[in-house]
């Protein structure tokens, strides 16, 4: 792991701060204080600067990506300086420079992990980050409810269900995955990726399916019953656990990403 732990962490935080904004969409400004868009804004910038800089110091050859990047950055900067103290924010502009940002990730895995299917991989890269992205921001949300009294207990109910979406559509996605695809060993020996999940080299993957996928899923029934009780403390809670479960999971896969190639 520690091979690629300077690419992994690239496409990680990337991915995250570059999705993380559109979900902003979810709780409009109107219905929140604005310390909340600042706070996320914010979270988004540092993040991004922690993936920006060993793009540009280190990935030097990648000139595209390396400036489409840098262009991201500069503009999510700019434009939540600008807009620091204002009352209304439209969402269309931040959603508008994360697809700047999201052009810029797919240019980065493509050179990161060019061998691969580009469309699979791709579609590894930005589901994994956004399943990340949504549990951080459903957790923070959940706090939000703390601060602002009378906040719609929608909105914390339409981030968690997205969160769901999001992970069952990478459950099918693995399990078709699983099925379509072998490994070849060293010694040229083939055999399906289920029969790798029990192998020495495959369980560390076995793992990330359980902690990745399973549980959050098991955890976010429990989170929606909580919700629906108007407990969005125990909700908040449980998508802390969430977190770390996710994050762990989403290590793991991109490990298998960049050393085997598994696009989970």
């Amino acid at each position: 792991m520690f091979d690629h732990f300077l690419d992994i962490t690239i496409i990680i935080f990337f991915g995250f701060a570059t999705l993380y904004p559109i979900l902003l969409t979810i709780v409009p400004m109107r219905s929140i204080d604005p310390g909340f868009y600042r706070f996320n804004l914010g979270l988004s910038i540092i993040i991004g600067a922690l993936a920006v800089f060993p793009i540009v110091v280190l990935k030097i050859d990648y000139l595209y990506a390396n400036s489409l990047a840098v262009i991201w950055f500069l503009l999510l900067s700019s434009f939540t300086a600008f807009n620091w103290n204002s009352k209304k924010i439209e969402n269309i502009y931040i959603n508008v420079i994360s697809l700047i940002g999201i052009c810029s990730l797919g240019l980065i895995t493509s050179e990161l992990l060019s061998e691969l299917n580009l469309v699979s991989t791709l579609f590894s890269v930005i589901i994994g980050s956004l399943i990340t992205a949504l549990v951080f921001f459903s957790m923070i949300l959940g706090h939000w409810y703390l601060n602002v009294i009378q906040l719609p207990i929608k909105f914390l109910f339409n981030s968690t269900l997205a969160l769901s979406v999001c992970l069952s559509i990478r459950s099918i996605w693995d399990i078709i995955y699983l099925s379509l695809n072998f490994h070849i060993d060293e010694y040229g020996l083939k055999y399906s990726l289920w029969s790798f999940l029990v192998k020495f080299d495959g369980f560390l993957m076995l793992v990330g399916l359980l902690i990745g996928i399973i549980f959050p899923l098991i955890i976010n029934f429990l989170a929606f019953k909580s919700i629906r009780l108007q407990a969005t403390q125990s909700a908040t809670g449980l998508l802390y656990v969430s977190i770390v479960s996710i994050l762990f999971g989403d290590l793991i896969f991109k490990f298998y990403l960049f050393q085997y190639g598994f696009t989970l």
